[in-house]
């Protein structure tokens, strides 16, 4: 709250700020393929990083943060899904032993 705002006041700028957010139309929810198709095309063409852009430019109702996620989580090519070989399952275990629960620092090493 700023300083001399009332209680009241607050209340219907939050509200304001949250009815500008519904205007805006973003889709919730599962991704379908066909966005999932948008967001890989988008980035082979312009690269990652700029992800409030692929709303933009895309045609994707998502907004930025939702696209950096799905992209990192579920679309990368490098993306290794599936079970640990036993170099990397022995690598773990070696890493844990060493560092702890410090996970950011083992997948740094």
């Amino acid at each position: 709250m700023r300083k001399g705002q009332s209680d009241l006041s607050l209340v219907e700028e939050v509200g304001r700020r949250g009815n500008m957010r519904e205007s805006c139309h973003l889709k919730k929810g599962p991704w379908t393929s066909a966005e999932d198709a948008i967001l890989v095309d988008y980035v082979k063409k312009h690269g990652e990083g700029n992800w409030n852009a692929v709303q933009k430019h895309s045609g994707l109702s998502r907004c930025g943060k939702s696209c950096r996620l799905r992209w990192a989580n579920h679309l990368r090519p490098d993306l290794k899904k599936g079970m640990f070989t036993p170099e990397e399952e022995r690598r773990i275990v070696e890493l844990h032993a060493k560092l702890g629960n410090k996970w950011a620092r083992m997948a740094a090493e």
